[in-house]
Formats: C-alpha cells, structure tokens, sequence
C-alpha cells in the first residue's frame, strides 16, 4: 500500500515541486551550459518530494488504515 501512495504521490507533486523550483532558480540553470545543475536539482527535488510522501503515509494515512481495519475486525 505504501508503494502505491509514494507513487501516486510523486506521479502528482514532482511536476509541480519541479515547475516551482526551476522557476525560482531559473538564473542558476541558465547560467550553467553542461546542464548538471538541472540534473542536481531534479534528484534533490525528487528525493525530497519521496520523502515527504513516505513520512505523510506514515504519519496519516497507516494509522488511518489500522484503525478502519481494527473497527471491520479483519484478521
């Protein structure tokens, strides 16, 4: 279950996160002609966003699924 909400998780935030980021850096890529900044940014920014995910599917929604499974007394 985990899996599936990382990976839904990154498949909707990693475009936004990363729109924002290089919006806001947007002089720092430019300036650099190899293009191993964009690549930086890009793992940082999705290393992150996958975090995040993983710590809001352990803080929120586990608990969540525990508690619905405790009250239908699934085995």
């Amino acid at each position: 279950m985990a899996i599936i909400f990382v990976g839904l998780w990154g498949v909707i935030t990693i475009p936004i996160a990363l729109s924002v980021v290089f919006s806001i850096i947007k002089p720092v890529v430019m300036a650099d002609n190899t293009g191993i900044s964009a690549i930086i940014i890009v793992v940082v920014v999705a290393l992150l966003d996958g975090y995040i995910g993983i710590k809001i599917f352990e803080k929120k929604i586990e608990p969540w699924l525990l508690k619905r499974k405790k009250k239908r007394n699934f085995p």
